[in-house]
């Protein structure tokens, strides 16, 4: 499978989707990321972020980098009409009704590169979603997801980024759906799946 992960920074991806992802690589499916606001500069120097990302693709093991960076000023259209070219099976993109401006510009280019009929699209959580309710939940490995959280130092030295809370709420995801103690999951809010056997 091919799969497309957006997200609006360089942590979003690992705190909504990272469990799933990893999960994906150990299949050998081909993943790749988009960025949709790389520059964006109020929560910390660019070029740091961006080595924290890298640090977390090298520790997913993607043997082949596939990021794809865009500026929080180029148009959306443009963003739709690159990621289009990658022709993914699967895209996890951030939800819709979300605080944070960045965000929601994240849904709206995952959601219409997801707009063809053969792919599957999945909305995740990325710390600032609500009325999130999800519908599909995908069992994680917490451990290895915090390995990747904790590249983003600066995320988590300026209170940006809460491992304390995002361990909880995968509890919580998880103890909807299964009763095996100390599990965790990732959830998803999915409009539109096609179903694989």
């Amino acid at each position: 499978m091919k799969i497309l992960a957006i997200g609006a920074h360089y942590d979003d991806i690992e705190i909504g989707c990272g469990g799933t992802l990893l999960k994906h690589i150990e299949k050998g499916d081909e993943v790749h990321f988009a960025i949709t606001s790389s520059d964006e500069f109020r929560t910390g120097i660019p070029g740091e972020r961006l080595y924290e990302q890298t640090a977390s693709l090298d520790m997913m093991g993607v043997k082949e980098r596939i990021l794809n960076l865009f500026s929080y000023r180029e148009e959306v259209h443009n963003i739709i009409g690159e990621l289009d070219k990658i022709h993914p099976d699967t895209i996890f993109t951030q939800f819709e009704f979300d605080t944070h401006q960045d965000h929601r510009r994240a849904f709206i280019i995952g959601q219409a590169v997801g707009r063809k009929r053969d792919i599957t699209t999945l909305f995740y959580d990325s710390g600032a979603a609500y009325n999130f309710n999800p519908n599909m939940f995908s069992i994680i490995n917490f451990q290895s997801k915090l390995k990747l959280l904790k590249c983003y130092k600066t995320q988590i030295d300026c209170g940006a980024v809460n491992l304390d809370i995002l361990k909880k709420k995968d509890a919580y995801w998880a103890s909807l759906i299964t009763d095996i103690a100390n599990s965790f999951a990732e959830g998803f809010v999915v409009r539109k799946m096609k179903w694989r056997l």
